[in-house]
């Protein structure tokens, strides 16, 4: 086994952190290819979503988290997956489980987050403990969704 390298450790001109930014760029483009992923594109707005921004108090989308990997601001994979949870979970909170957004969310979800794990174990990690009761507790939210329409 490979020691794990912390890409937040590594200078952003080093070989392993290029490395690095360019499998989660990959990961952001798998996301933002998902059958649902128009509607996490770009920032949500009241006009859109009347009160979105009085419900949610950290908005996030595609466009932004990639913006964040391009300037570095992501220099994690848990960073990534932490941000790509809370797009998700904004819209689970916005959205009735009643909407068709909130069923596409949980689909969308459990794709991306598959993909996620699948890229933990390429790389010979696992996302930490505090990620994994947050995993837990979004595929509580997904079962119990499906079980409720």
């Amino acid at each position: 086994m490979s020691p794990r390298i912390d890409p937040e450790a590594l200078d952003v001109e080093s070989p392993s952190f290029r490395a690095w930014k360019k499998n989660i760029l990959l990961l952001w483009k798998t996301a933002a290819q998902n059958k649902y992923a128009h509607i996490f594109m770009h920032p949500v707005t009241d006009d859109l979503a009347p009160g979105y921004s009085s419900t949610v108090r950290r908005p996030i989308d595609l466009t932004t988290i990639k913006r964040k990997i391009d300037t570095n601001e992501i220099r994690t994979t848990a960073h990534f997956h932490r941000d790509m949870l809370l797009m998700f979970h904004n819209a689970l909170m916005y959205n009735n489980a009643s909407h068709s957004v909130y069923s596409y969310t949980v689909a969308m979800m459990t794709d991306v987050m598959e993909i996620i794990k699948a890229f933990y174990s390429s790389h010979n990690h696992a996302p930490d403990k505090h990620l994994q009761k947050t995993i837990s507790r979004s595929r509580a939210a997904s079962v119990a969704s499906v079980a409720s329409q």
